[in-house]
């Protein structure tokens, strides 16, 4: 059925633009010039250049002259003419035109049967002579000119160029250009009305030109793999009302970038490759067509959220929620991507939201959260796959299995379970009961859940009170509404967000009461172990240290250190050390987004620094005096002038909001 499918759907491509192949034979063919050019048009990105460039092929193989040229950045006359002669004597695209007088004459006279009786008249050697003026034998060229909207000469005086050829050299020509960037120029349309005697727009040639690049990738299996695929990602265009090929292209380069770092046992499961590419295709469009940012990916569950509780034009519709400061239109543009693809759960990606927007917001391809979804996922599950895991893929059990484990994972989530102290599991353990019970699978009330929940907080408080200032609540992804690599089921219910809210208080009151023993413990660990500092303090952690509970990249711990103590461990330090602890503390503010959270900590950092100043001026005239000064320039100073950067961003935010209300 699927070779079917994609049977009749390569005929129908192939005979979406077959009546202007037809018409450009026809035109090419005739004996005479018309008198006139052809023009074809089409949105950036559409397979103009594709199709213009595999017919200038055909043209070729029927042993027909066709130049070409791109005007794209075009700002002369000239470049166009030495692009063509280039054509016409390849030999001069790649060799310097004065290495020799005799057979750069003798290419001249073959190539453009120029009558050159004297070599020396050429002149090829001085700077002045231009390869332009051997531009002189143009007949039975159909000349392309590509690009004309992206051109740097005056639209009037390259249409008039064009016309030189079309009208006084009697020459075919074919003009291709995206005229939507034209069409407001009246003068184009003047001139346009007497050069161009046909004008056709260019269909997108889907099947065809993803064979074409699927010829550019050399891993055959994704070749394969995405060869099988054309129907699927064909709707996911056809959905996304795209027509843009380029952005087809990244996806395929991509796609084989993402396979290639793939483990043999995910390239040999078909249903994990699909969900991949359904998840690429999509973000890959809207990202690059400007309809969404990489650092949207993460917002998408909140906007879902939105939409699913019909709050559009409230006060917190899509993301404008005053505390947040957020547009109410990027909101609504977020509501609208979601709303293209109705078959699938962009807000709850696989792999996680935190990978793609790594991904594509920097082109990295992070491992270490790659195996973490792979290991979440259905497609890798097995007797040491956590209950609850099991239980969030619900949809994939029988009746009788999620009956099992629901019972099984209550009695956990009741007696206490040592795995739930780990808060990110707490919270999806929370919000699928929360869940079910909301879809009618669970028979207590959300109520019920919501007043269990806190109660196993409260304890906790009381018995475990580090587990609340875990770092496991603050990795990477739970600022996507995910943990572990999986989204929180329940999120859209308000009980989940009165527990979060319930949780975030709990948290801070613990980190006030705590926060000072654990300073001293951190500031112990700096003078031990500068590098597990440095990995306890930064989002960008390169270790897995063993410390659960030592996590503090977006808690302002060291606010609670002494700074006195905080700078006399600093300076017992060897030099190398310290700047390890220098270059950790940049590191800790390096995103501006986490600074947010970490605030409280730049009055801390300039008296650091004050006291460091302090240092370097008794130290005057000494090696140490200016080894402190290296670190105060090269990484104190750049701290404090994010979170300077922060706290002036935020408090024109709220200044701008005062004006608004």
């Amino acid at each position: 059925m699927t070779l079917v499918i994609l049977s009749n759907m390569k005929q129908h491509n192939a005979q979406l633009n077959s009546h202007i192949i037809e018409y450009l034979d026809y035109y090419c063919n005739l004996p005479d010039a018309p008198g006139f050019a052809v023009l074809l048009k089409g949105k950036w990105g559409s397979g103009k250049t594709w199709f213009i460039k595999s017919y200038c092929e055909s043209l070729r193989e029927k042993k027909r002259k066709c130049l070409y040229v791109s005007l794209n950045g075009v700002t002369s006359f000239s470049e166009i003419e030495e692009a063509f002669l280039q054509q016409q004597i390849p030999f001069l695209a790649s060799k310097p035109v004065a290495i020799g007088i005799n057979l750069i004459t003798q290419v001249l006279k073959n190539s453009l049967k120029l009558d050159i009786n004297d070599a020396a008249t050429l002149n090829l050697t001085t700077p002045n002579m231009k390869l332009t003026e051997l531009f002189t034998n143009l007949e039975q060229s159909i000349l392309i000119f590509d690009d004309l909207e992206r051109c740097s000469i005056n639209i009037v005086n390259i249409l008039g160029y064009i016309n030189s050829f079309v009208e006084h050299k009697e020459l075919k020509v074919i003009i291709v250009t995206d005229e939507t960037k034209l069409e407001k120029n009246s003068e184009y349309t003047t001139i346009k009305e007497k050069l161009v005697g046909k004008t056709f727009a260019i269909s997108l040639e889907f099947d065809q030109a993803l064979e074409n690049f699927l010829k550019g990738i050399s891993n055959r299996d994704a070749s394969e793999f995405l060869s099988n695929s054309t129907s699927l990602i064909q709707d996911l265009y056809n959905q996304a009302q795209c027509e843009n090929l380029r952005i087809l292209k990244q996806v395929v380069l991509d796609f084989e970038r993402i396979f290639d770092v793939l483990p043999e046992k995910a390239k040999n499961k078909p249903e994990l490759l699909q969900e991949v590419l359904k998840f690429l295709t999509p973000f890959s469009i809207e990202i690059r067509r400007g309809k969404m940012l990489p650092t949207d990916i993460g917002r998408l569950l909140e906007a879902s959220a939105n939409m699913s509780l019909k709050s559009i034009g409230d006060s917190r519709d899509g993301f404008a929620n005053s505390n947040e400061g957020q547009n109410v239109s990027e909101g609504k543009t977020l509501k609208e991507v979601i709303s293209k693809y109705p078959s699938l759960r962009l807000y709850d990606p696989f792999p996680s939201a935190v990978w793609w927007q790594t991904f594509f917001d920097k082109g990295s391809l992070d491992l270490q959260e790659l195996n973490q979804s792979l290991a979440s996922s259905i497609y890798f599950q097995d007797e040491n796959t956590p209950k609850w895991m099991k239980l969030w893929h619900f949809h994939h059990l029988s009746d009788d299995e999620f009956i099992i484990l629901l019972n099984e994972v209550e009695t956990q989530y009741l007696n206490r379970d040592a795995e739930f102290s780990d808060l990110g599991i707490l919270k999806h353990v929370t919000g699928l009961l929360l869940y079910f019970s909301d879809i009618g699978l669970y028979s207590k009330t959300k109520e019920e859940i919501l007043t269990s929940s806190k109660l196993f907080i409260d304890w906790l408080k009381n018995n475990n009170q580090s587990k609340l200032v875990s770092y496991s609540v603050y990795t990477a992804d739970s600022m996507f509404g995910a943990y572990k690599g999986l989204s929180f089921q329940g999120a859209k219910l308000q009980e989940f967000q009165d527990f979060c809210t319930y949780l975030e208080k709990a948290q801070e009151l613990a980190r006030v009461e705590i926060l000072p023993n654990l300073g001293r413990e951190l500031l112990a660990i700096m003078q031990s172990d500068q590098w597990k500092f440095h990995d306890i303090i930064s989002l960008n952690n390169s270790h897995d240290w063993g410390v659960p509970g030592l996590r503090y990249a977006e808690i302002p711990i060291l606010k609670d250190i002494k700074t006195t103590e905080f700078v006399e461990g600093l300076l017992q330090l060897k030099f190398q050390h310290q700047m390890t602890i220098g270059y950790a503390i940049k590191e800790r503010y390096k995103f501006d987004g986490n600074n947010e959270k970490l605030l409280e900590e730049l009055d801390w950092l300039k008296s650091v620094r004050n006291l460091l100043l302090d240092k370097v001026a008794r130290r005057k005239g000494k090696p140490s005096g200016h080894s402190i000064q290296v670190l105060i320039e090269l990484d104190l100073n750049e701290a404090i002038q994010k979170l300077e950067a922060t706290s002036h961003r935020l408090q024109q935010s709220q200044n701008d909001t005062a004006i608004n209300n």
